[in-house]
């Protein structure tokens, strides 16, 4: 058996976190999240066989991994604040 990670994104699964630039990671508690506009990657750490591919794998069964998963952190990013695109 090994642990993977893998990241949901708008109902989509990632072998990598998708599309964000890590300086837009919010890393401390923000009181004024009315003001940005923050989407959620969600990342899920999953045992599976040591012969398992991602490639070979349906979307179906990567989301019954995921809901399976050991854990699953929540990456939250910043992509639009007072009207200032960050993307």
């Amino acid at each position: 058996m090994k642990t993977i990670h893998l990241f949901r994104f708008n109902d989509s699964i990632f072998r990598k976190i998708p599309f964000f630039k890590e300086e837009h990671r919010l890393k401390t508690d923000v009181t004024e999240l009315d003001l940005m506009n923050i989407e959620i990657v969600t990342e899920y750490i999953v045992k599976t066989h040591d012969d398992f591919s991602f490639d070979n794998t349906s979307g179906n069964d990567l989301l019954s991994m995921c809901k399976k998963a050991q854990k699953t952190i929540e990456h939250y990013f910043v992509i639009k604040l007072d009207h200032y695109d960050f993307i």
